[in-house]
């Protein structure tokens, strides 16, 4: 049977479109067992709940947290007088024209054509990595905002924004957004096409409820960068006269005494996390092999042969059965956080409902949503990411050179495979300890005692220690080929 299927096998290897590894695929035996990684990672997250409880108390988690402003008058009339946020929303725009059009005429080769590279790869996930170091830049920056700046009866809207929206509208776009990176195998032309149609659905809401709420809880890159930024180590503050000064303050502190406003906002967060964990795991042999290789043979007795025989047949409803995976997987995450927490409830006899410890305890997942993001396409970032030095001189892949760059530009970073696991295994361990740290100031401030405190967030902790191990299971499973 082996030697029948291995052709079929081969033959879905032929589909490279359809696994984007975000990793460079190359084998690396690790120095020890991953399950000593697995344990070590959950053992160092317990030792930091005990060093929490023992050493952070309510008057810590009440204090307002560390910031330093800094407001250099000399630096803000510089950048006042040479219109730098001007200059940089101009350049933005510039290059997402330049993205539409080379998609229309350039290179149909997404390796050679500007755009894929610079939306999916240079914005969608460079952006987010700014955001988390140098803070919510995109809300001064952004670049659907500044086109319609010059209109303002346009941005005014017509009806006033529905509150019982809320972010559902973020939450519906980041979910086609994500299935159109995994399962739209999207080509220059057609990305073209989808940012015109994005650019047609923020002007057509602009129009409807006006620019002010539309940016805030329906625009996908202006929810999600504002959620990262968060928690960047600097903080833009807007001054009454108009202009901005930044403070610095510690990573993740910006989440401290945070509370979610709408469970919308909280579905959006659990989508960041279980839709990179879910890019993971679609990925791994053993996701594959579960629909492929029908080990309870379901598919065999449904078809009368096995499934790879029919593989160009099942393609499609394996495409299916992967969006409706992805789509439920915020749901399921939702119902974890939600049962961890009234076990938290029901052993602390807490008043609070379960949707009220949802919102306070919310934002203690973000650490853990840009970890596993980090960790699961930064290697992609430093890969193809830095080709758009080269792409910036050939933006249509016609053979041009404009900046010199055409050649070298195109030279990919690429870190040793050891380098790369042991930072993940940091990366995500970072996170996983920001959370609890997060968590525990939040208890302490929800709950009437640090004693009580510390035993709602017993649940909470095993909620962490389960998706440390996850996490890291998931990264030491081999990809499909």
């Amino acid at each position: 049977m082996r030697c029948k299927l291995l052709p079929l096998l081969l033959i879905a290897g032929l589909f490279p479109e359809y696994s984007y590894a975000h990793s460079f695929g190359e084998p690396y035996k690790l120095p020890m067992p991953y399950w000593m990684y697995i344990y070590g990672a959950m053992a160092a997250l317990v030792l930091s709940f005990l060093v929490l409880g023992y050493f952070y108390s309510a008057e810590n988690a009440k204090r307002p947290p560390w910031q330093y402003v800094a407001d250099n008058p000399k630096l803000r009339f510089i950048a006042n007088k040479l219109k730098l946020a001007t200059l940089l929303k101009s350049i933005l725009v510039l290059c997402f024209g330049l993205a539409i059009l080379s998609g229309f005429i350039g290179n149909q080769d997404r390796y050679r054509n500007f755009n894929m590279t610079f939306f999916w790869i240079s914005f969608a996930l460079g952006a987010s990595y700014l955001s988390a170091l140098f803070g919510n830049w995109y809300h001064h920056l952004n670049p659907w905002k500044f086109l319609l700046s010059p209109f303002k009866n346009f941005s005014q809207g017509r009806y006033a924004y529905p509150s019982e929206l809320a972010y559902w509208p973020a939450v519906l776009l980041y979910m086609a957004f994500i299935c159109l990176e995994l399962f739209g195998n999207t080509q220059p032309f057609s990305l073209s096409v989808i940012l015109l149609s994005y650019t047609a659905i923020n002007l057509f809401a602009v129009y409807l409820v006006g620019s002010a709420a539309w940016f805030r809880y329906g625009e996908l890159f202006s929810v999600m960068f504002s959620l990262i930024a968060k928690m960047s180590p600097i903080h833009f503050q807007s001054n009454s006269d108009g202009t901005h000064n930044f403070a610095l303050r510690l990573p993740f502190s910006g989440l401290l005494q945070q509370r979610i406003e709408h469970l919308s906002l909280l579905v959006f967060i659990l989508f960041m996390l279980s839709s990179t964990a879910y890019d993971g795991l679609r990925e791994t042999s053993l996701w594959f092999n579960i629909f492929w290789k029908d080990p309870l043979h379901i598919l065999e007795a449904l078809l009368g042969q096995h499934p790879l025989h029919s593989y160009i047949l099942l393609r499609p409803w394996y495409i299916g059965f992967e969006t409706v995976c992805l789509l439920i997987s915020p749901f399921i995450y939702l119902g974890l956080f939600l049962f961890f927490l009234w076990l938290g409830k029901k052993i602390t006899r807490s008043e609070l409902s379960v949707n009220e410890l949802s919102l306070r305890f919310g934002y203690s997942l973000l650490p853990i949503a840009l970890a596993y993001h980090i960790t699961h396409y930064y290697t992609l970032v430093l890969s193809q990411g830095l080709k758009i030095r080269g792409l910036i001189s050939d933006p249509f892949g016609w053979g041009w050179d404009l900046f010199g760059t055409a050649i070298s530009g195109r030279l990919p970073v690429l870190p040793d495979m050891g380098f790369i696991w042991n930072s993940q295994v940091w990366l995500i361990l970072i996170g996983h300890v920001a959370s609890v740290y997060l968590a525990h100031a939040e208890a302490l401030r929800s709950f009437p005692n640090q004693r009580q405190a510390s035993i709602s967030q017993i649940p909470m902790l095993l909620l962490m220690v389960v998706f440390t191990g996850v996490g890291l299971w998931i990264l030491a499973q081999p990809l499909q080929g």
